[in-house]
């Protein structure tokens, strides 16, 4: 592990608490972005989609026949993009 040795000169305490603090937010936020990028394709099922949006079985179905959330069928089986539902969910709340 390399030591990098930081000096400081001419600022003040809650400057310097600005940019630890601002470094943080980029950091997490870069973390984040790449937690999502990894599963966001992920291929949820109907009782997982239901869990995450904290909505029955029955609203999850009557949302897919209102194209609220997109589904996708293989064979018998009901599927939606993890992606898919965290758009849906932001477009019902409202979040920007």
């Amino acid at each position: 592990m390399k030591r990098e040795i930081l000096q400081i000169e001419n600022i003040n305490a809650d400057d310097f608490k600005d940019e630890i603090i601002k470094g943080v937010v980029f950091a997490l936020k870069d973390l984040l972005l790449s937690i999502q990028n990894i599963d966001e394709d992920k291929l949820l099922t109907r009782q997982e989609t239901s869990k995450m949006l904290s909505v029955s079985l029955v609203t999850l179905g009557v949302w897919e026949k209102k194209n609220i959330i997109q589904s996708y069928r293989i064979g018998n089986l009901v599927r939606y993009k993890k992606s898919d539902v965290l758009k849906a969910l932001i477009k019902r709340n409202n979040f920007h």
